[in-house]
């Protein structure tokens, strides 16, 4: 809840637990306890009874902690410390995973076949362009993961663990195609989302397939769709090698992005069987995600906006009053 003054924001009030998270954060970032403001109160007044609440002022005159039966539950900010928490926090998460995620992560990362050295030992070897799909996909990620675990913690709870190797492998061979690198990093960080409140949060609020949904949507597109005499005859309607990622909505599967694995392009699909390409690659789709979450002010069209906890995206000259939205403006 924001706090405001002549139309200004100048204070935050948060529950306690998200600030005690944002805290955390914030020193694994700066490597540093927090500084503490200097004391501006010549007293500090006496708490003060609201209701079911004690309202305690802090001596700087600005930090004010809310407890409820002796226990506390909200904490306020100023506007200007909660900004230079929220920068530091999010370098503290970059890279953070927790055990599970790390363990499938590192399982994918081993599996991967190392570069090749160059004759001449003493220069290092040039990396190759999947370790660089790898890297990059990851990176966007945990960009996303950071501003989900701060802002959208309903999506952020839809995320199911990471993939297993052999789970990966195993899709491999029921789609009978080799999987792009970045896909198989992006699976082994998330095998998709669970059915919840929040679950349709990426570009367009579309939905991550989980691994077992991908097998059964592109079995069902190979006997619906194949309708060639040669399996090396083209076809506009069909290619082994489209690789569904993401479904546009939470509960259908009419529309939706697919990987070609063959050019390593993202492409949309919808109803009437339309294809095109949206994105030349998965990579450059997450990090556009990520820029977007990060500086939603140079978005045009929609917007990153919350909803109940989710991420939701939005034009906002399009407001629905049924469906409250609020943008998320940095």
């Amino acid at each position: 809840m924001g706090i405001t003054a002549g139309g200004e924001l100048v204070g935050v009030v948060l529950p306690a637990a998200d600030l005690a998270e944002l805290e955390h954060w914030a020193q694994r970032g700066s490597g540093a306890p927090l500084p503490v403001p200097e004391a501006s109160l010549e007293s500090v007044p006496r708490p003060e009874q609201q209701g079911p609440y004690t309202r305690y002022v802090h001596a700087d005159g600005l930090r004010m902690t809310l407890t409820r039966d002796r226990v506390i539950v909200a904490e306020m900010r100023s506007a200007r410390d909660l900004a230079w928490l929220e920068e530091r926090a999010r370098h503290g998460r970059a890279g953070y995973m927790d055990p599970k995620q790390s363990a499938a992560f590192a399982e994918f990362l081993a599996s991967q076949p190392p570069s090749a050295l160059p004759k001449d030992q003493s220069q290092a070897p040039e990396p190759h362009p999947e370790e660089i799909a790898v890297r990059q996909v990851t990176d966007a990620w945990q960009r996303i993961e950071t501003w989900l675990r701060a802002h959208a913690p309903a999506s952020y709870a839809s995320l199911k663990p990471g993939a297993s190797q052999e789970e990966i492998n195993s899709a491999e061979r029921a789609l009978g195609v080799r999987i792009p690198a970045d896909l198989k990093a992006l699976w082994a960080l998330h095998d998709g989302v669970r059915t919840v409140h929040g679950e349709a949060f990426l570009i367009d609020n579309a939905r991550l397939m989980c691994i077992d949904q991908v097998v059964e949507l592109h079995g069902y597109w190979g006997k619906n769709y194949d309708f060639r005499d040669h399996p090396d005859d083209p076809s506009d309607l069909w290619d082994h090698r489209w690789i569904p990622v993401c479904t546009l909505g939470e509960h259908s599967w009419a529309t939706g992005l697919y990987l070609d694995a063959g050019t390593g392009e993202l492409w949309s699909w919808d109803e009437h069987a339309n294809c095109q390409v949206e994105y030349e690659s998965l990579t450059s789709y997450l990090e556009e995600m990520a820029d977007a979450l990060e500086a939603p002010g140079l978005v045009t069209g929609a917007r990153p906006g919350r909803k109940r906890g989710a991420l939701v995206w939005r034009v906002p000259v399009y407001p629905d009053p049924d469906h409250p939205w609020v943008e998320f403006t940095g």
